[in-house]
C-alpha cells in the first residue's frame, strides 16, 4: 500500500496560524448531522466541496485553503507525489462518540490520494483497512476486515494514502477533541 508520512515539516508561521485561527475561538465551524452516517456527527470547515471530476472544477469555498494548498504541494514535492487537481479539502473536528469509531469509508468512487494533518494533540486514531473500493459501495457497515495501518495522530504529523482503501476514525476518548486537515486529490 502507498503510504508516506511527515513530522515536524510544518514551518512556525503556518503553526502560528493553526494554533491562533484554525484552534482560536472565532474560526467558523459548520455542524453536519453525518460525516458518513448520521450516527458519525462532526464540525467541519470546508475548504473545497467535492465535486464531480467528469462535469465540474473545484470550487474554493474557504481562504484557508492557501495555507493548506502551499504546505499539500510541498510535501507531494518532497515525496515525490504527483497532484493533478484537489477533490475535496476539509478541517474536521470530531469528539468523543458512543460509536467508538466512524464507518469504513473511502472518499470517492474513482482513484485518488488521502492526505490528513494532524492539528491539535489528541487520540482518535486513523484506521486503514486492507479492504480496497469494490466499485459499487462508499461505506461499509462491516467490522470484519484487518487493519493494515493504525494511524497515531502526533501534533502538525501528516499523512498520505491510497485512496482506494477503506478507512475511518476513531473518536476521541482522553481529549475534548480532534482536529485534522483532510484533503483528497487525483
Amino acid at each position: 500500500m502507498f503510504y508516506k508520512e511527515s513530522k515536524n515539516f510544518l514551518n512556525q508561521k503556518e503553526i502560528n496560524f493553526i494554533k491562533d485561527i484554525i484552534l482560536g475561538t472565532n474560526f467558523p465551524w459548520y455542524y453536519s448531522q453525518a460525516a458518513t452516517t448520521k450516527e458519525c456527527p462532526v464540525y467541519g470547515h470546508t475548504l473545497i466541496h467535492r465535486y464531480d471530476i467528469n462535469k465540474e472544477k473545484p470550487t474554493i469555498n474557504s481562504d484557508v485553503f492557501f495555507l493548506f494548498e502551499k504546505i499539500v504541494l510541498r510535501f507531494c514535492k518532497k515525496h515525490k507525489i504527483k497532484i493533478n487537481a484537489f477533490t475535496r479539502a476539509v478541517i474536521n473536528s470530531i469528539s468523543f462518540n458512543k460509536m467508538k469509531k466512524g464507518v469504513a469509508h473511502v472518499d470517492h468512487n474513482f482513484k485518488h490520494k488521502v492526505m490528513m494533518i494532524y492539528l491539535n494533540d489528541t487520540d482518535g486514531e486513523t484506521i486503514v483497512y486492507d479492504k480496497k473500493f469494490d466499485n459499487k459501495n462508499i461505506l461499509i457497515l462491516s467490522d470484519k476486515f484487518n487493519i493494515i495501518k493504525n494511524i497515531k495522530p502526533e501534533l502538525y504529523k501528516i499523512v498520505c494514502w491510497d485512496g482506494s482503501y477503506y478507512h475511518a476514525a476513531t473518536y476521541p476518548k482522553n481529549n475534548n477533541r480532534r482536529v485534522a486537515f483532510v484533503a483528497t486529490f487525483i
